[in-house]
């Protein structure tokens, strides 16, 4: 019997089994045999069917299908059958709605389709390929039902009463550590949003996640990353109330811990990193720049800079810029909230903190040195950070310094210093009348500012043909 051709690794392996079975036939007599031949062969052309059904249905997008009660029938009776190949195709269908507008998403999630994909995850005798299909498009659902409870507290009511945010509220339990990693980046975008963050507050999702953090850090480090980042979310959101969830939660002292370790835990510089990230993320949102600059996590995180390797001084650095930049134009309150922060930099036994700074500004690395760039420049910002670099006369030439070896970024970046000081400190003395800057520093900075981040000076050139001419 000639063998039936495929391009496909399944079709190939089923003409194989039943090749197999008719040569291992004694007799055609035997009602076993012929029983288990019927059974591939139907197989077999099942599954070549469902690939000309998928063919032939490529074009039509899920919204079309459903709108035929006799396809949408179909649809579900697939996804609901133990046959692999026709379960394929049912979830192929439902996999369309993906790409179509969020109003077709909404829809599907009151439909008998949505519970048919639900129950069908359930089937033992479906595949590992199919199963991870059916997650991803649960997931796809989760993310749906988040940004729909996202947007008013009614809806947030309407959508935990039917029991729809079950799914999100018991992520955390997943024994997938990718599907509970994907629950919880769909749950940090949720959270940034009003309804979100009293939905992760009231419903234990923020008191089970401080327990991960403090005890399973070790065996979950991919999840407690995603934790962290969560956290900045919340607090880089003007929409959450950062604040009083940290009083019930504690999350900044579970980021001082990542960043610092005690006797039990001892952190990997990842998640140090991450940690700091946060609390940048954190302290730059106006709202919370008060509660993380007067935190112990706070006075924890400037401790750290000089026992940090290199590349985890980097985000040091651009952390500490964040809290910095929490005000584009910052008021007096803010001025005095930030210089009280940056005076647990200058700590007793140590080197002016600017001193440092302008070091790393120095680097030949251009990551490090842009991260201390970085500083600089919401430093300028305020007041007491002018006055600081105008006290180092080492500041003032390096700002000054058209070195032709500088990357065009750290050109573009001592610019910015330097037009954030002339700023700030005609400001200050418009408002106070008090000078920041000498006069001749004000003279040579604003020069500098006017000529442009690439200005050379012009240089004569003789050559050799001139000479002896």
């Amino acid at each position: 019997m000639p063998a039936v051709q495929s391009n496909t690794s399944g079709e190939t392996q089923s003409t194989s089994m039943l090749e197999e079975t008719l040569a291992s036939f004694t007799s055609l007599a035997d009602p076993l045999a012929i029983d288990d031949a019927l059974l591939v062969l139907e197989h077999a052309l099942q599954g070549r069917t469902c690939r000309v059904l998928e063919l032939l249905l490529k074009e039509q997008p899920y919204s079309a299908l459903v709108q035929d009660p006799a396809v949408s029938e179909a649809l579900m009776q697939a996804l609901l059958s133990p046959s692999l190949p026709v379960h394929a195709l049912g979830l192929s269908q439902v996999d369309k709605v993906a790409s179509e507008d969020v109003t077709v998403l909404r829809s599907m999630l009151a439909s008998d389709v949505f519970k048919a994909v639900v129950d069908g995850i359930g089937f033992e005798s479906i595949s590992i390929a199919e199963r991870s299909k059916q997650t991803l498009l649960k997931l796809r659902m989760m993310e749906i039902l988040a940004e729909m409870a996202a947007q008013s507290q009614a809806s947030l009511v309407a959508l935990e009463q039917s029991g729809l945010l079950e799914p999100l509220k018991n992520g955390l339990q997943s024994t997938d550590i990718l599907t509970r990693f994907n629950i919880i980046e769909i749950l940090a975008e949720f959270g940034a949003t009003t309804s979100g963050s009293d939905f992760l507050d009231h419903s234990g999702i923020l008191s089970r996640m401080s327990t991960v953090v403090k005890e399973e850090v070790d065996q979950d480090p991919l999840g407690v990353s995603a934790i962290v980042k969560l956290y900045g979310k919340l607090g880089a959101s003007e929409h959450a109330d950062f604040v009083t969830l940290d009083m019930k939660h504690q999350i900044l002292s579970q980021l001082e811990r990542l960043m610092i370790g005690d006797e039990d835990y001892v952190p990997s510089e990842s998640l140090k990193v991450e940690a700091m990230a946060t609390l940048g993320l954190i302290g730059g949102n106006i709202q919370n720049v008060e509660w993380v600059a007067q935190s112990q996590c706070g006075a924890s995180f400037v401790n750290l800079l000089p026992s940090l390797p290199r590349d985890s001084k980097i985000a040091w650095y651009h952390s500490l810029a964040q809290i910095l930049a929490c005000s584009p134009d910052p008021s007096p309150a803010t001025d005095k909230i930030v210089s009280d922060f940056y005076s647990q930099l200058e700590g007793p036994g140590q080197s002016p903190f600017i001193s440092r700074l302008l070091a790393s500004a120095k680097s030949q690395t251009v990551d490090l040195a842009m991260s201390a760039l970085s500083v600089m420049i919401p430093l300028a910002r305020y007041p007491f950070g002018v006055q600081r670099m105008g006290s180092q006369r080492d500041v003032i030439s390096f700002l000054l310094d058209r070195n032709s070896e500088l990357s065009h970024s750290e050109k573009v970046a001592k610019h910015e210093v330097i037009e954030a000081m002339l700023k700030t400190s005609q400001e200050t003395k418009t408002i106070l009348g008090i000078d920041l800057l000498t006069a001749d520093q004000v003279s040579r900075l604003d020069l500098n500012r006017r000529q442009g981040p690439f200005y050379q000076r012009a240089t004569a050139t003789v050559s050799i043909q001139d000479i002896a001419a």
